[in-house]
């Protein structure tokens, strides 16, 4: 009798870790606690992931998003003599991506999902998909004053 008991056991226990069939069918009680080799990837539904350098991604001012990129300056070409910049006047936007990559871009530039449009004092406005409808505007970032410098 004591034989009989130890092998009820054991068949009971085979059934559960083996389970019947592949995905979908029925699993014996105690399979759900093992854990299987083919266990994939858990992401956190709340976090944003991170992004990871994609190789689709095209190298340089091609491969910066609208959004990502951070105007770091203006420079204007030519400064009329009563020191007013114009906004038609030749101008190039000083861009950085997220990784501290700069870029010099000019009007009609392209980045991965957009196009520089135009040039202004304060800012960029880029074109979503290269149409002038669809406009994006970035302000100049203003760069952190030191508490020791003053204002």
């Amino acid at each position: 009798m004591h034989t009989n008991w130890w092998r009820a056991a054991l068949l009971l226990l085979t059934v559960g870790f083996v389970g019947v069939g592949e995905a979908g069918a029925k699993r014996g009680p105690v399979a759900p606690l093992v854990q299987t080799g083919r266990r994939e990837a858990q992401r956190d539904p709340f976090r944003v992931p991170e992004a990871a350098p994609d190789a689709s991604r095209p190298a340089g001012l091609a491969g910066l998003g609208v959004t990502e990129a951070v105007i770091r300056g203006i420079v204007r070409y030519r400064t009329p003599p009563n020191g007013e910049a114009q906004t038609g006047a030749a101008a190039w936007a000083i861009l950085e991506s997220p990784t501290g990559e700069g870029f010099v871009a000019a009007p009609g530039d392209g980045l991965l999902d957009g196009v520089l449009g135009l040039i202004e004092d304060g800012g960029v406005i880029f074109w979503l998909g290269g149409d002038p409808d669809r406009r994006v505007y970035r302000p100049l970032a203003r760069p952190a004053v030191d508490a020791r410098e003053g204002a």
